[in-house]
């Protein structure tokens, strides 16, 4: 390799450390910024969330294509119109289903506050801290709905569908059951409409998720080191896709790794690197279509029979 080569090669080198250290926090710091500085001027907190979130994907989903994690993932496998159905699915189910959730978090919020006597959330706080509560206490119910969906068959049956992505990229975010999408949201979002929590806290926690999200299914070459002990980040999440189920049913943490931390689920070896071949084991015959993924768990005892039959027939 010539001197201008090595050169070259070393400034590439160093261009990719720097963006693999640097982009997770700048991104979501700067949307959060963006959209805590808009809503201080009188903006909509819907709009200061859209305002936010747009930039934010463009910026993941472009990135992809110059410092992938796996240049393999980058390569279609037949899912991209599964994920985007996916993903109009969930987006349409959790508006019609948010009214239900304010309603019993406003209706749990009304007797715990004739109880207690006194509103339970801190208004008079910054809206940073303020979202910073919110995620530890709806990440409480979100971990043990995501590890009880592992450990107890109808859930799984549901949160399968996210486990059936063949890679990782930035629209299998997108890729859930909408029950299963439902009971998440739900664990999260009824204590803190209970507890008192404002629109402005939802915009920004929806937008911390939503991003958090697809940088963590993100085909993306990223670095969190001690954020690791923060966030349910990338490098812990490509875990929780392994085929193993010692390494898949751990790191549940949608957004924070706090309670893994606190229940014992963290895992983030350091002799190897996370698996490149994904999916669920055990289950060949899961289907990898939008609508038969969407009524699967009508079908499950039919699926699991023709899974344990799927290694005889090819023997």
């Amino acid at each position: 390799m010539s001197d201008i080569s090595q050169v070259a090669h070393a400034r590439s080198t160093s261009i990719r450390r720097v963006f693999a250290w640097a982009v997770f926090p700048v991104v979501i710091g700067g949307a959060l910024a963006l959209a805590i500085g808009l809503m201080e001027r009188g903006v909509h907190p819907l709009l200061a969330f859209a305002a936010a979130q747009l930039p934010a994907f463009g910026i993941v989903i472009a990135f992809e294509r110059i410092f992938p994690y796996q240049e393999g993932w980058n390569r279609s496998r037949g899912d991209v119109r599964v994920d985007a159905s996916h993903l109009v699915t969930i987006t349409v189910v959790g508006a019609l289903l948010q009214p239900g959730i304010n309603a019993l978090g406003a209706g749990l919020g009304a007797w715990l506050s004739g109880g207690v006597g006194l509103g339970l959330w801190p208004t008079h706080w910054p809206l940073a801290p303020q979202l910073a509560l919110a995620l530890v206490i709806g990440e409480l119910f979100q971990y043990w709905v995501h590890r009880l969906q592992h450990e107890r068959e109808f859930l799984w049956r549901f949160h399968a569908t996210h486990h059936s992505a063949p890679r990782l990229y930035w629209l299998n975010a997108s890729r859930f059951h909408f029950v299963d999408i439902a009971l998440n949201n739900a664990a999260a979002f009824v204590p803190l409409v209970a507890l008192g929590a404002g629109i402005e806290i939802f915009a920004l926690w929806n937008l911390f998720a939503a991003i958090h999200g697809i940088f963590q299914h993100a085909n993306l070459e990223l670095r969190l080191g001690p954020l690791n002990w923060i966030f349910s980040m990338a490098e812990l999440h490509r875990w929780h896709h392994s085929r193993l189920v010692e390494e898949s049913n751990r790191n549940y943490g949608q957004n924070l790794i706090l309670w893994d931390i606190a229940f014992g689920t963290r895992y983030l070896p350091r002799d190897r690197l996370p698996p490149v071949d994904i999916g669920i084991a055990g289950l060949s015959a899961f289907p990898m279509t939008w609508w038969a993924q969407i009524t699967s768990p009508l079908h499950w005892r039919q699926i699991t029979r023709d899974s344990q039959r799927a290694p005889a027939a090819g023997a």
